[in-house]
């Protein structure tokens, strides 16, 4: 064997290795970053941040309903002859929300043309689900 041949071989053989610990490297670091990120996540997930926002809350969960808005003519209002609609919107880990919750909406779905009170409902549950909803009463 001549001096070239034993350099080819020494090259071949540490390039072998190289080409391995830079796999074992990069693996290394693909499984850090995915760990990083699911803890990122999981810690803003459980850190109290609610998807939904209401006057008070609870840390495993919230179910609410509040008042906001309340107009009436003079007098009393006839509570039986209120109709009632409800519009909602909701949100999935805070990531991706859908939904209509507008008084516009509401008013449409409860066939309301006057309308009284306006009222909101909210509801989260481990901050993985999340949903907000608008309660119109109204003639």
């Amino acid at each position: 064997m001549n001096h070239e041949q034993s350099e080819e071989q020494f090259a071949d053989k540490h390039s072998l290795e190289y080409a391995a610990t830079r796999i074992v490297k990069q693996r290394n670091r693909t499984i850090r970053t995915c760990s990083v990120l699911s803890l990122a996540i999981l810690a803003t997930g459980l850190s109290g941040c609610m998807i939904v926002d209401s006057p008070i809350k609870g840390v495993l969960g919230t179910e609410v309903i509040w008042g906001d808005v309340a107009t009436s003519e003079t007098g009393s209002p006839d509570l039986g002859a209120l109709k009632e609609g409800k519009a909602c919107a909701e949100s999935i880990l805070g990531l991706l929300a859908h939904g209509d919750a507008s008084v516009r909406a509401a008013k449409q779905n409860g066939n309301i043309r006057e309308v009284i009170t306006v009222d909101h409902s909210a509801r989260n549950f481990l901050n993985v689900v999340g949903e907000w909803c608008t309660i119109v009463r109204g003639r």
